[in-house]
């Protein structure tokens, strides 16, 4: 039913912005556009006056800071007031019909203008989005790193994680989870237009980055050193994703594109039946538990009974080999349109934005385990992986300013995902049994956010002028994973063929539901006044949210079958006639920890004063108080009885002490250092005692982590040489109290364990950060020609010296299960998933008339491990990548443009090691790629 409200409001939100054009008044042929902000802070100045000399034209600034001029073509003077601050001109300002006519100033407080204690920040800064990302770069409190949607447009980027992993000190896992100065995912967090989000994945903390579309993103920065002002579960960093905002003049924008990966034309992808609608990222209802099924399956129910029952289900087990056609060609859109209105006689604008992707790809996968035993392993498999993506979103919103110096505004966004995969998997096992296997599995996972925000900005004009803002959001994010279907038969061998039952094996069907909720809110007032004659600033705010999640799976087994069918194929062998006959038994297999409730109620008041200590030095100190009450209770599905003895209860009040020096080393130079308390806490599902098994392994949650800190340095040296050029050295050091690591749980025997997060007892990281982006051509052989490169070397060490809780998976367990130090197979080791090195460079020439650019980027990533080691298997790390991309831009006509790309030109495959074995080796392969866009 939530699902179904969610949908219904995103084309509410929709339907109200496509109706925004009507109301809309007619265009001028010329406009002239632009923001008025404070030159030290870059806080929009509200309610400035901006006068055009020798004329009587004029604006005030509104809410954000903005003005619009009707103006004939022309060249004009601009002249700007604001009290409390310097007056300013600025001349020669053209206006040009028929495009886009913007020019942002900044005016110096009089006490600073006195004293030129901080830098004059030119009024062009803001003219680019690129130069706009570098001036929030160079104005911030934190330490930020960004990307704009021009950079994002200009590479071959289809959602927020493609483009993020372009952003200095970041890389994506598994195509979705953001690392932050390389460390895991865990201790990443993501803010969605300055709000939480839910996450759709039971086995992860982050929201997986690849269900924004990057059409959708205004800009993303990720945050490297934590204030006052945000949430205190802050680690290696936080990604801020701005979606498109109401536009200061009307547009339209179109693009499609096609493309294909090279894997597609060496291999027959592997899949089977689906439903009419995985087109659109939608199970359709085949996958999906019968209606009416119940909620149990007796155990003393009769094999005609469950016969019956079976023969509901759709689903069948056909692999179907698929030779690559057209139907396989990659396929993308997006639309978005908007334009400023007069509404209710007041000012306003709507925006509305719509993409979709559908792609294929095809790999080989390598998967090696070994044994203890000298001469064995415990597997040696090749899979063959067949797997289609799609992404369809949206995006509406509107707004409307009621007085010139307050706005009101509602965004909605919302995402469907859909990952189909089918896997056939052959080779050699030798565990509690040995032979040939041949394993297959289909599953179709499908995720949805819904995201929808409504924010009040207003200047008060008293209390040092201050700015009030309070936002109220909603958001729900869902995960289906309906009827995962998963066979396993051996053989004596592969030349024989003789396939036949695996008793031992998993031949299943898996069913699983999520839904996360989360409504949240916030009240905060930024006040600039003078504090001794320096510029000051008081930012103040309290938030609040309660976030809830349900989260129920289903299991069934095929077993017990017997000799006379043992050979019959799965889409044979697993039938309801079979089992009506008795040859062999289909049984509800759920266990008493496949189900639990979970609930977040958390709240916070903060408070940061930003002064000047001298002409050069600026301080920002700021608290926040947190209060979070995380409870995670598990019931078992067939009977509703709670677990008390695996359920959570963690309360805690958390004083978060933020402080960041700012060192002004002339008009082009500064240093920024900065100190602060954050804390980990661990997640629903890392809490929950819930089994989720793959076709090798499982794994578990631990209902005995508890919370962890972390104290935060970070130093960096920046250097602003020109207009959008950047030199920067920086370099940061954490240490972890009780951080949360995953450990493989020892088993009684040689075979590898079960993969649990834990609390280690301590931890460091740290590392040193590069940045260089500089316009080559200012020399005038290089005309055209720019350069930009980011490096980021970290280490860190985790000393396993002490006890440790775990969660052995019993759900009669009535405590912790304590893991000595010995288990571990080292004693020191890195940060899981910690890098070594992060590199991010491009290069790119655009001709003289702007009509051609072409850009090689290149991205490296160091070893990271993977997975600690247990039982004296050493400790898995994926190996060192490296991957070029290479785009071609061509201006064809007017406003319509023709973009080439291909990714990962040198083929790079991703491989996992333990020692000298090779645990996991697949290439993604090539993508080749061709987009036209049309916008004006």
């Amino acid at each position: 039913m939530k699902r179904l409200c969610a949908r219904i409001a995103v084309l509410g939100v929709v339907a109200g912005s496509l109706v925004f054009p009507a109301a809309s008044t007619a265009q001028e042929s010329s406009i002239l556009l632009g923001k008025v902000m404070d030159a030290a802070t870059g806080e929009p100045l509200v309610g400035a006056q901006v006068a055009v000399a020798g004329t009587a034209e004029g604006a005030i600034t509104d809410v954000d800071g903005r003005y619009r001029l009707p103006l004939p073509p022309g060249a004009y003077d601009l002249r700007v007031a604001y009290l409390g601050y310097a007056d300013k001109t600025v001349t020669r300002v053209q206006v040009t019909p028929g495009q886009p006519n913007v020019q942002d100033i900044t005016l110096q407080s009089e006490a600073i203008q006195a004293e030129a204690v901080e830098v004059v920040v030119s009024a062009e800064e803001e003219r680019s989005s690129v130069i706009g990302a570098l001036a929030r770069q160079r104005r911030a409190t934190n330490v930020v790193n960004g990307i704009s949607a021009e950079e994002i447009a200009a590479t071959p980027a289809s959602n927020a994680a493609d483009a993020v992993a372009r952003v200095q000190s970041t890389s994506i896992v598994d195509g979705k989870y953001v690392y932050v100065r390389g460390l895991g995912e865990r201790y990443s967090t993501a803010l969605l237009d300055g709000s939480g989000l839910p996450t759709p994945e039971p086995e992860k903390r982050v929201i997986p980055l690849d269900l924004f579309p990057a059409s959708m993103i205004e800009s993303l920065f990720t945050v490297k050193s934590y204030t006052a002002d945000l949430p205190g579960d802050f680690a290696g960093g936080l990604v801020d994703i701005r979606t498109k905002d109401i536009p200061e003049q009307a547009f339209f924008s179109f693009s499609t594109g096609v493309g294909y990966n090279t894997n597609l034309g060496d291999l027959d992808r592997p899949t089977y039946e689906g439903g009419a609608l995985d087109w659109l990222g939608f199970d359709d209802g085949t996958r999906g538990l019968p209606a009416g099924f119940p909620d149990r399956i007796p155990v003393d129910a009769s094999r005609d009974r469950v016969a019956e029952l079976h023969s509901r289900f759709e689903g069948n087990f056909s692999t179907i080999p698929e030779a690559a056609d057209l139907g396989d060609a990659d396929k993308s859109f997006s639309l978005s349109f908007g334009a400023p209105v007069r509404w209710l006689d007041r000012d306003g604008g709507y925006l509305f934005g719509l993409s979709y992707s559908n792609s294929a790809n095809a790999r080989v996968m390598e998967e090696f385990f070994p044994s203890q035993e000298e001469g064995r392993f415990q597997y040696d498999f090749t899979s063959l992986v067949g797997r289609r993506d799609v992404s369809l979103g949206l995006i509406g919103g509107y707004a409307i300013n009621p007085t010139p110096t307050s706005r009101v505004s509602l965004k909605a966004f919302f995402t469907q995902s859909a990952e189909d995969d089918a896997r056939l998997v052959t080779g050699l096992f030798d565990q509690s049994t040995s032979g040939f296997a041949r394993i297959t599995r289909f599953q179709f996972i499908e995720r949805s956010l819904f995201s929808n925000q409504l924010r009040f900005e207003h200047k008060l004009g008293f209390l040092g002028d201050s700015k009030l803002e309070w936002d109220g959001s909603y958001a729900v994010a869902l995960r289906d994973e309906p009827d995962t279907r998963t066979t396993a038969f051996v053989a004596t061998s592969a030349e024989a063929g003789d396939y036949f039952f695996n008793e031992a094996g998993n031949n299943d069907r898996f069913f699983s539901d999520l839904q996360d909720d989360l409504s949240q809110g916030g009240v905060k007032m930024i006040s600039q006044f003078d504090l001794f004659g320096r510029a000051a600033t008081l930012d103040t705010g309290v938030r609040a949210g309660y976030r809830t999640r349900e989260f129920e799976a289903r299991r069934f087994d095929y077993e017990n079958a017997a000799a006379s069918v043992r050979a019959q194929p799965a889409e044979q062998l697993f039938t309801s006639q079979n089992i009506a006959a008795g040859n062999i038994q289909f049984l509800e297999t759920t266990e008493p920890t496949d189900r639990y409730d979970a609930t977040e109620l958390s709240s916070a008041g903060y408070a940061s004063l930003g002064f000047g200590l001298s002409d050069d030095l600026r301080l920002s100190a700021g608290v926040r108080l947190e209060h979070n009450e995380t409870r995670v209770e598990s019931f078992d599905p067939r009977t509703g009885t709670l677990l008390s003895a695996l359920n959570t209860d963690l309360t805690t009040w958390e004083p978060l002490p933020a402080l960041t020096l700012q060192w002004q080393l002339g008009d082009e130079q500064s240093l920024r250092a900065a100190a602060a308390r954050t804390i980990v806490r661990p997640q629903f599902r890392e809490l929950a005692p819930f089994r989720y098994d793959d076709y090798q392994e499982s794994t578990l949650g631990n209902p005995f982590l508890e919370n962890g800190e972390i104290y935060n340095f970070d130093l960096r040296w920046s250097l602003f040489p020109s207009l959008g050029e950047i030199v920067s050295v920086g370099g940061f050091y954490k240490i972890f109290n009780d951080p949360i690591e995953i450990v493989r749980l020892p088993t009684g025997g040689t075979n590898v364990g079960t993969p649990e997060p834990y609390n280690a007892p301590r931890a460091e990281t740290y590392g040193i950060e590069l940045e260089l982006r500089h316009d080559l051509g200012r020399w005038a052989p290089l005309t055209g020609l720019g350069a930009s490169a980011s490096a980021t070397f970290a280490d860190s060490r985790v000393d396993q010296d002490k006890p440790v809780e775990v969660y052995f998976g019993s759900p009669t367990a009535n405590g912790p299960d304590i893991l000595s130090p010995e288990v571990f197979t080292s004693s020191e080791r890195p940060l899981f998933g910690q890098s070594s090195f992060l590199v991010n460079a491009s290069v790119n020439y655009t001709t003289e008339s702007g009509g051609t650019t072409a850009t090689l980027l290149y991205n490296g990533v160091g070893e990271r491990l993977a997975e600690v080691g247990t039982n004296n298997f050493d400790d898995i790390y994926e190996q060192d990548r490296h991957t070029f991309d290479a785009i071609l831009d061509q201006r064809i006509w007017n406003a319509l443009d023709l973009k080439l790309a291909i990714e990962n030109i040198t083929g790079e495959a991703i491989e996992f090691r333990l020692g000298d074995d090779v645990t996991e080796r697949y290439r993604p392969g090539r993508e080749l790629s061709v987009k036209a866009s049309y916008a004006f």
